[in-house]
């Protein structure tokens, strides 16, 4: 039988051995809940021993168009011409989701926004986080912004305000809101990210706030471990 000491002991080293992942579960927490402030995908880093991970692009979307092909990857756009592809630089590392070519206009839907490229430049339109495109009518195209629903904007990236049919499937979806099945993978889904708690508006803040409270478990763990042990010295000298 497992005395009082030998748990303690066992709970003590198996706290000690989990500190450094839950130190960054907890960090990491902390980042990507508050990416839209830091804007984390636009900091480039270069560690060796992670860059073998990205050695093969896993591709969402391609685009053929008659003097170049477009590929784009979960780290970034790559572009065909002549035998011989590059990474677009100013794409580089972002998550492409969607590619149309609209005569000698490319647009490319990203995590990062919607970009468009024209005159061998690459330029932003469109800032919010984009799932999929598709041409519309009339220099228009409609940008999915998953459960922010969609808009329509024109081929600079501006909100079409007036226009009927998104309005109409907008009261459509709405009515249907409600009718939407529910499974038990969403609802653990809710809870795990803190939106069956706080909703979607909280949801990135729920997340801070339990990455920091493990942050500090973490952290006051460390102490309670460290100064056990000097303590102990002492006692012993």
């Amino acid at each position: 039988m497992i005395t009082f000491k030998q748990n303690r002991i066992l709970h003590k080293w198996i706290g000690i051995i989990f500190l450094f992942p839950a130190f960054l579960i907890s960090i990491t927490a902390i980042l990507l809940a508050l990416n839209g402030v830091l804007n984390l995908d636009k900091i480039k880093t270069n560690i060796p021993t992670m860059a073998k991970q990205y050695n093969s692009p896993e591709i969402k979307s391609v685009c053929f168009t008659p003097s170049k092909d477009f590929i784009g990857s979960k780290n970034g756009l790559i572009v065909a011409q002549n035998d011989s592809c590059y990474i677009v630089p100013e794409l580089s590392g972002f998550d492409i989701k969607s590619i149309i070519a609209v005569g000698d206009t490319v647009f490319i839907a990203s995590k990062q926004g919607l970009w468009k490229y024209h005159n061998n430049s690459f330029i932003q339109i469109f800032e919010k986080d984009i799932h999929s495109i598709s041409l519309y009518k009339n220099n228009m195209i409609v940008v999915s912004l998953g459960k922010k629903g969609f808009e329509i904007v024109d081929f600079n990236g501006n909100i079409i305000e007036n226009e009927k049919k998104s309005k109409n499937i907008e009261k459509q979806l709405a009515a249907l809101s409600s009718e939407q099945p529910q499974t038990l993978h969403k609802l653990v889904m809710g809870l795990h990210t803190g939106e069956a708690i706080v909703g979607k508006t909280l949801e990135s803040y729920w997340i801070a706030l339990c990455g920091l409270q493990l942050l500090l478990l973490t952290l006051t763990g460390c102490w309670f471990v460290f100064k056990t042990k000097k303590t102990r010295k002492q006692v012993d000298s």
